[in-house]
């Protein structure tokens, strides 16, 4: 029981890529962030954070670190969430991919070409399938964007779907948006400019680009409504 407490701390410091110091009452303790992306505006000195006991002690960082808490929501920064969720709601059939009747057969982390896709299945009807998953952390307000650091990775998974598509699979970019209150999403065209006319080309080809908002809590993270999507919409970082 003790080993899944969630605790509350407040940030130190983010000290190395994957790891941050962390005041849990009179202690300081390094967490582990699996996150790597750049995460500035997340985590600030005094920000309220969520960590729990790793399953390895002996770890040179004894913490996980789960979520945030910026302007009045918990935003879950845990890069291994989005998956879990997705797969969670493939298999219930509350994630339902549009032209893909339910039920699915899903697999995970499947090769195709030269990438590792997240998941791969087939829909009642035989049709087979593609999901890419992306977490989203980044926010102004009730509008999300992706990416928060240029991800190359990224840009090579659009490209993968955009083939699959064409070769006649059903192939889905899926954006999990890991905070509430989120109602649109886009593109940090800014960040990472040859993003979004990969998604526009992408879109154009048949994939699919679905994004939803989560329910989100210390130690708590699940799928919520889907949003509107645009890659082209501005987004503008706010660091204050």
């Amino acid at each position: 029981m003790m080993a899944n407490l969630i605790q509350i701390g407040h940030v130190i410091a983010r000290i190395s890529r994957f790891t941050v110091t962390v005041q849990l009452g009179q202690q300081v303790v390094n967490a582990h962030l699996s996150n790597t992306g750049r995460n500035k505006e997340l985590l600030r000195v005094g920000t309220p954070i969520s960590i729990r006991r790793a399953a390895k002690p002996e770890r040179k960082t004894p913490y996980d670190i789960l979520a945030v808490r910026r302007d009045g929501r918990w935003i879950n920064i845990d890069s291994l969430a989005p998956n879990r969720v997705v797969r969670r709601a493939l298999m219930a059939g509350q994630l339902k991919l549009p032209g893909c009747p339910l039920p699915y057969a899903v697999h995970p982390e499947t090769q195709y070409l030269d990438s590792r896709l997240d998941f791969a299945g087939q829909a009642q009807n035989g049709q087979p399938w593609f999901v890419e998953v992306k977490g989203v952390t980044l926010a102004n307000g009730p509008l999300a964007a992706f990416p928060d650091a240029p991800t190359a990775r990224g840009l090579k998974h659009v490209h993968t779907l955009t083939h699959a598509a064409q070769a006649g699979y059903r192939a889905y970019l899926v954006f999990v948006v890991q905070m509430p209150e989120i109602n649109r999403m886009t593109i940090y065209q800014e960040r990472f400019p040859e993003l979004a006319p990969a998604v526009t080309a992408a879109k154009a080809a048949g994939v699919k680009v679905l994004a939803y908002r989560c329910v989100t809590g210390p130690g708590q993270i699940k799928l919520g409504a889907r949003i509107h999507f645009d890659e082209n919409l501005p987004f503008h970082e706010v660091l204050s």
